[in-house]
């Protein structure tokens, strides 16, 4: 229990801080209309990454090396979100517009892909602490 407590600190630590970061420096170059939903989509990957990689029990020193894992497991997560952002400049009305039925069009499949993603991601660290 103290491990799984541990974690989840660890983990919405690294999801708050590594969100913050990015909708802070990044600017308009993200995921940032639902920013929460970026700071949740970091938390549970660091979190996931984290349970596997640093599996354990508290030890002396521990803090020294056990946050690594779920700092780099996050990291690489929000880089690989907001590189895989879609990233357009509108210029007239008609682009615009354009892009308003592209979004409604795939609105559906993205918000599966979401929860389908939330969903894995709970499943592993409920595995993790499991096995």
């Amino acid at each position: 229990m103290q491990m799984l407590l541990v974690d989840l600190v660890l983990a919405l630590v690294v999801g708050l801080l590594l969100s913050w970061i990015f909708v802070r420096f990044v600017h308009d170059e993200g995921p940032w209309r639902r920013p929460w939903a970026f700071a949740v989509a970091i938390f549970l990957f660091a979190w996931a990454g984290g349970a596997w990689f640093a599996p354990g029990t508290l030890s002396d020193g521990w803090w020294l090396t056990y946050w690594i894992p779920f700092l780099v497991v996050g990291l690489v997560a929000a880089l690989l979100i907001v590189t895989a952002s879609p990233q357009r400049e509108i210029e007239t009305d008609e682009q615009a517009e354009q892009l308003r039925r592209e979004q409604q069009a795939v609105l559906l499949s993205v918000t599966v892909l979401w929860w389908f993603l939330g969903a894995t991601l709970i499943g592993l660290v409920v595995a993790a602490y499991l096995r």
